[in-house]
């Protein structure tokens, strides 16, 4: 045991032999009795089997966990750099830290720091951001424990997320905006069709081909998606989650919509001119264009003002997002009474929670506060799963007992 005056006590405790060569872990204290004290700690994990030479830091656990437990996935690309911007984030507050010195008021204190400003945007951090932080910190100090670091903190789950954190409030289309999509034709109406009576994610949306659409069983499967990594797009034959695969039955009026565009061919339903799939910048100036064309139709009281709105007047019709086209979907089953079990089937989703708190806009849209007119096309035009029970044709007897 060494004793310095003004460095302390230290000494060295065995762990093991490896490759013929003795690894021992140094110990230091202020104290002899605190020396004692930690090199009795330092055995008692040895002899618990924790593996005493791995790095306790916590960067370098960031780094194993993405490297080791979602790289090899294969999750969309942005799932995955979901991934890494929460582990940028924690990586610049504590990527240096062992874990022991990293305690519950330290990370609650950049988290509300975080919700005031994210010094990437110089804007307030998004619930969801904070979320995902949280829940990887979680990830990572769970995998470091359970491949046995020493002093791994659980304090996780009590960091508090501010309920005032900002949130993209996304929610159904009302029954005026979808009939605005309805009745003003346009390249991305096709899509906003798709997206409000199918409910096919965008990615889903882009890798759709027409031999997946079966208009006389009324029927869209999704057996693919679309990952777009740096405006390249690349098919996978999977979907986002396992539950993404799936047979989506069809209203009439998305059946008759079809019927005016379908090709008996694999051509992509939305395409670039040299036939590939579009990418994520065409789909977006597609998008923001059609929403350009509905405030001239129906927002501005002067309808020849250009649809590129050169003079940058503020739209009427508030642009919505392609993926509220989806909580239109979610939401048109809800009033049509489909039970949770089909409609999470029909959704692609696993969570029937999820469903039902994020994607149903059950808040703004019930059957007591919906007019006669809406009432009659969820009976009829907007029937969804019409054809469910029908028998396909051409199956043999023996199998039509299924049906």
């Amino acid at each position: 045991m060494a004793n310095n005056k003004r460095k302390g006590f230290s000494t060295s405790v065995y762990i093991k032999t490896e490759n013929g060569k003795k690894i021992k872990k140094s110990v230091y204290a202020k104290t002899e009795k605190e020396l004692k004290n930690k090199v009795k700690i330092l055995k008692q994990e040895i002899n618990n089997g924790k593996d005493i030479t791995i790095s306790n830091n916590f960067g370098f656990w960031c780094d194993k966990w993405l490297n080791e437990v979602k790289v090899p996935l294969d999750l969309s690309s942005g799932t995955l750099t979901e991934y890494k911007t929460a582990i940028k984030h924690l990586k610049g507050w504590f990527g240096d830290y062992d874990f022991k010195k990293i305690n519950l008021s330290m990370f609650q204190i950049r988290i509300n720091e975080l919700t005031k400003n994210n010094p990437n945007t110089n804007k307030p951090a998004s619930k969801k951001l904070l979320t995902d932080i949280k829940k990887t910190a979680k990830s990572v100090f769970r995998y470091a424990e359970l491949n046995r670091v020493a002093n791994v903190p659980n304090f996780v789950d009590a960091v508090v997320i501010s309920k005032n954190a900002t949130k993209k409030e996304r929610g159904a289309l009302s029954f005026e905006e979808q009939q605005m999509i309805i009745n003003t034709p346009h390249r991305a109406q096709i899509a906003a069709m798709i997206m409000m009576f199918a409910g096919l994610r965008r990615g889903e949306l882009i890798a759709l081909k027409w031999n997946d659409i079966n208009l006389d069983e009324g029927t869209v499967v999704v057996n693919k998606a679309a990952d777009i990594q740096n405006n390249s797009v690349i098919i996978k034959d999977k979907g986002k989650t396992k539950n993404a695969l799936r047979t989506i039955y069809i209203p009439p009026i998305l059946i008759d919509y079809l019927k005016k565009y379908q090709r008996n061919d694999g051509s992509y339903v939305l395409q670039k001119a040299s036939g590939g799939p579009m990418t994520k910048s065409a789909y977006v100036k597609m998008w923001d264009s059609y929403w350009c064309d509905l405030n001239v139709k129906y927002g501005y009281a002067n309808q020849n003002v250009s649809k590129y709105n050169p003079n940058g007047l503020p739209m009427k019709i508030k642009k919505r997002d392609s993926h509220e086209c989806r909580h239109t979907f979610a939401t048109i089953m809800y009033l049509q009474g489909i039970d949770i079990i089909t409609a999470k089937e029909m959704f692609g989703h696993s969570d029937s929670k999820l469903l039902i708190e994020t994607y149903t806009d059950s808040k703004r849209f019930n059957l007591f506060s919906i007019n006669e007119e809406y009432r009659s096309k969820l009976e009829n035009e907007y029937k969804i799963v019409q054809n469910m029970f029908k028998v396909p044709e051409n199956v043999p007897e023996s199998a039509k007992k299924r049906w």
